[in-house]
C-alpha cells in the first residue's frame, strides 16, 4: 500500500522542521559603521542591591552591546581612578610627557549612563518569609518562593562626550517569575555574592536581562542622531585615522574632518552649552588595517592629530 498524499505532506513538513532545528539560520553580521560608546557604572540605591546590582547591570549592558555587533564598547569602570590620575598630572607631580592628559578621558561618541528607577520583587503574587526577612526584600538565601513576578525599570541616558549634552533619555522594563529562579544570591548584610552568575539567575537579574535587551534597541535608536566619528591619529606625512576593520571602515569612504573651536559655557554653573566644530578638510580612506586606516587629503587643510573625522 502506498502512503496517502496527506501523510507524505506531513512527513515533508516534519523533515523541514527538523532541518531548521538542526541548522538554525545564522544572522548576517552587521556591515554598517560601528559607533563607539562608553558604558558608565549604573546607579542603584542600597534598597535595590547597591553596588552588587550596579556592577551586575553594568556588566550585562556592556556584554549585550558587544554581542549586538553594532557598537564598539569602551569600558569605563575605573572612571574615578582615571580622573585622579589626570589630577596628579595637572598638579605637576609626574613627568609632563607621561602624565595623563585631561580632556582625553572618553574615546567614544557617546557615554551611556543607566540607573535603576524602580524595582518590585512582588509586583504580582504572594510573599514568603526567608531567613528572617520577607521575599519582598531584594535578595534571600537558600530558598524558593511561590509564584511571584519581579519588575525592574531602568533609565538610560545617552550623553554627547564632546558637549556633555543629553542626546536621548529612555526607560526599559523587564519582568521575571520567581518560581523559576532561586533567591540565593547575595547576603543582605554583607553584600557578598555567593559566586559566578548568581546575579543573572536571581529575580532582579532575570528581570534586568529583559530590560537590558530592550534598552539596547533604544540606545541604537538614540545613536542614529549621532554621526559616526573617529580621531585623527597622525597627519605628519600621511593621514592616519583611528578606526579600521574593527569598525567596518572600507576603502573609498569620504570623511569630513573637524577641529574643536570655541567652547561656550554657562558662567554660573560651568555647564558646557555648545562646542564649535570647525570643518578643516575632507579626506578619503585609501587603506584599511584592523585598528586604523590611512587616508588622502581631498580638500581643505592638512588635518592635525586629535581632529575628529565624521561620516555625514
Amino acid at each position: 500500500m502506498h502512503p496517502s498524499l496527506p501523510m507524505i505532506r506531513r512527513a515533508a513538513i516534519l523533515l523541514l522542521i527538523a532541518a531548521a532545528v538542526a541548522s538554525p539560520a545564522q544572522a548576517e553580521p552587521y556591515a554598517g559603521l560601528k559607533k563607539t560608546v562608553a558604558v558608565d557604572t549604573f546607579q542603584a540605591a542600597e534598597g535595590v542591591g547597591g553596588s552588587v546590582t550596579a556592577d551586575g547591570l553594568t556588566s550585562m549592558l556592556t556584554e549585550a552591546l558587544i554581542k549586538d555587533g553594532r557598537f564598539v564598547v569602551v569600558e569605563r569602570p575605573g572612571l574615578a581612578s582615571v580622573q585622579n590620575e589626570q589630577a596628579i598630572g595637572m598638579a605637576g607631580q609626574v613627568n609632563a610627557e607621561t602624565a595623563a592628559k585631561a580632556g582625553k578621558l572618553i574615546g567614544a561618541s557617546a557615554i551611556i549612563r543607566g540607573a535603576v528607577i524602580k524595582y518590585e520583587a512582588n509586583a504580582k503574587g504572594g510573599s514568603v518569609g526567608v531567613a528572617g526577612f520577607s521575599m519582598g526584600s531584594l535578595f534571600g538565601s537558600q530558598a524558593t518562593a511561590d509564584h511571584k513576578e519581579a519588575v525592574l525599570v531602568i533609565q538610560l541616558r545617552l550623553i554627547d562626550t564632546t558637549t556633555g549634552q543629553v542626546i536621548s533619555t529612555s526607560t526599559a522594563e523587564g519582568t521575571a517569575s520567581s518560581t523559576g529562579v532561586g533567591a540565593n544570591v547575595v547576603s543582605m548584610k554583607t553584600g557578598v555574592a555567593a559566586g559566578g552568575n548568581l546575579f543573572k539567575n536571581s529575580p532582579i537579574g532575570e528581570a534586568a536581562e529583559e530590560a537590558i535587551q530592550k534598552g539596547v534597541e533604544q540606545i541604537a535608536a538614540g545613536m542614529r542622531n549621532v554621526p559616526w566619528s573617529a580621531s585623527i591619529v597622525d597627519a605628519s606625512d600621511k593621514i592616519y585615522v583611528g578606526a579600521g576593520t574593527d569598525r567596518n571602515v572600507t576603502p573609498g569612504m569620504t570623511l569630513n574632518v573637524y577641529r574643536t573651536g570655541r567652547v561656550l559655557t554657562d558662567p554660573g554653573t560651568g555647564e558646557t552649552l555648545d562646542v564649535a566644530m570647525d570643518k578643516v578638510a575632507t579626506i578619503t580612506i585609501d587603506g584599511v588595517r584592523e585598528k586604523f586606516s590611512t587616508a588622502t587629503l581631498v580638500s581643505g587643510n592638512m588635518p592635525m592629530r586629535g581632529d575628529i573625522c565624521k561620516k555625514e
